[in-house]
């Protein structure tokens, strides 16, 4: 059985390309905008939270480019709902590019981002980022009732990895709610302590940032090891197992930073 008529082709990108051109081309705006950062942090000294200020929006934009063009290939499978994905797609289009272009004012201003209520502009900013990520949650669990209705349509395997992917990706947002309920991300100490290059990831205590990373991730992470599992020709049991494994790993990953251990 094939995964899909999208991943059988070779020219698999000319494919998204052409039926989900706007998440296509947003997430190749948001990977033509790394360099950019890259070149910003070079020129501006300026530092926040121990990181030059433009690493932050870099970071998102790898992250947005990876998110789109994941979703890209998610939609092209949900193409027998196309009023769902067109609205899908204009979604993750406006969403994601309202929270870039926010969190990259932030950084022009030398100011943080998230978690951040030092002003009426600041807060502001911060709510509208939250009002716009928030659907992503339901999103994720509308895609998995839709990915249910074709499990006809596409390799089992796979199916099972896309659908534990948008499971875990929903939980994993919910970390977000609880970093930003708690207008921080690190756990038994501030915010802004020694941490892992370039993430910043705390070495010090608990990081939320640290399972919400995996969790969102698991998006790309479980379907390509379905696609793994289909070249070698396994059956449901390794596809189910990795997927499992996966979800404990990040809820203890999530326990561990809310008990204030740092993971390395």
């Amino acid at each position: 059985m094939q995964v899909s008529n999208t991943l059988s082709e070779s020219r698999f990108f000319s494919h998204l390309r052409k039926n989900q051109a706007a998440t296509f081309y947003t997430g190749l705006l948001s990977l033509v905008a790394i360099p950019v950062y890259l070149l910003l942090s070079e020129l501006d000294p300026r530092t926040l939270l121990g990181l030059n200020v433009w690493i932050k929006p870099m970071k998102f934009a790898v992250s947005i480019w990876i998110f789109l063009w994941t979703m890209s290939w998610y939609l092209e499978e949900l193409r027998e709902f196309p009023s769902f994905v067109g609205k899908l797609e204009k979604y993750f289009v406006v969403s994601l590019m309202v929270e870039l272009v926010l969190i990259t004012l932030q950084a022009a201003r030398g100011v943080t981002s998230h978690f951040n209520q030092s002003s009426a502009l600041d807060g502001a900013i911060y709510s509208i980022m939250g009002l716009f990520i928030f659907p992503m949650i339901p999103v994720a669990i509308l895609m998995d009732r839709k990915f249910k209705l074709l499990s006809s349509e596409i390799d089992e395997r796979m199916l099972v990895g896309i659908r534990f992917s948008l499971w875990i990706f929903a939980i994993a947002s919910i970390f977000g709610i609880v970093m930003s309920s708690r207008l921080a991300h690190s756990v038994g100490v501030p915010d802004g302590g020694p941490g892992l290059p370039f993430v910043n990831w705390s070495r010090n205590g608990g990081d939320i940032r640290i399972a919400h990373f995996a969790g969102i991730h698991a998006l790309q992470i479980l379907p390509i090891f379905g696609f793994i599992s289909i070249k070698q020709n396994w059956g449901r049991i390794p596809m189910f197992a990795v997927s499992i494994g996966y979800s404990l790993l990040v809820a203890a990953v999530f326990i561990n930073a809310m008990l204030g251990r740092p993971l390395y």
